[in-house]
């Protein structure tokens, strides 16, 4: 089958997410032991994930969230503590690394060939909205995406992998669920919340993480690998 349109992720799908974090705990937190960072980022990852949806709802504030994911990996990989003020100072070291992003270039690659071939292509990502189009403009990608096709969860009052928001993206794009491919690296946040939405996906999983369950799904480990099934499938 192919499709006729494109959604992607942006964290960690886009561009690597895992460099600068890691540069960020390298110089905030020397103490760690970097050999562990996939571990560390994944741990990161998943306690924002767990903490995001209060901030959604505005049981919480951003500088919550962060102190919180922040303290979090600290009391697991560290022997120490540490205080709100060196969480933020964590988060503002990573903020300043994360200027420098790139996409990857397989990705560029894939934009320009949907730009050529005018294939319709959206974003859905979780996270702030100015946090998050600060990264997109990083990326230089703006250019490929109409700003109707853009949404950042915390506009919404939805995240992933709620249904809720591939449904509003669905109507706000005019895309039609079952011809349409979304392209992320979280399983859970990605994949289950788009199928279960009742659109396509392909699960990019250059981390290279355990499939969670048993199902029949498109799975690529190398930039390069989704490139080519993503011009297979179109």
């Amino acid at each position: 089958m192919t499709y006729k349109n494109i959604v992607f992720d942006l964290d960690d799908t886009l561009y690597d997410h895992l460099l600068p974090f890691k540069n960020s705990i390298i110089q905030c937190f020397p103490e760690l032991d970097i050999s562990e960072i996939e571990l560390i980022y994944k741990r990161f990852r998943y306690w924002s994930d767990i903490a995001f949806p209060k901030y959604t709802n505005k049981q919480i504030s951003i500088e919550e969230l962060r102190i919180f994911r922040c303290k979090q990996i600290i009391s697991e990989f560290g022997s120490f503590s540490i205080s709100d003020d060196l969480a933020l100072s964590f988060q503002k070291t990573y903020e300043k690394e994360l200027s420098s992003i790139t996409l990857f270039p397989e990705l560029k690659e894939i934009l320009e060939y949907c730009s050529a071939k005018r294939i319709p292509i959206g974003i859905i990502t979780n996270g702030p909205v100015k946090h998050q189009l600060k990264k997109l403009s990083q990326l230089d990608v703006l250019k490929y995406f109409d700003k109707e096709k853009i949404i950042i969860s915390k506009a919404t009052g939805f995240q992933k992998p709620q249904i809720e928001i591939f449904d509003l993206a669905s109507k706000n794009f005019n895309f039609l669920p079952n011809q349409t491919l979304y392209i992320g690296d979280n399983f859970e946040n990605d994949i289950e919340g788009s199928l279960n939405a009742g659109w396509k996906s392909i699960w990019f999983n250059h981390r290279k993480r355990k499939l969670p369950i048993d199902t029949k799904i498109h799975e690529v480990q190398t930039a390069k690998d989704l490139k080519e099934l993503v011009y297979r499938l179109l």
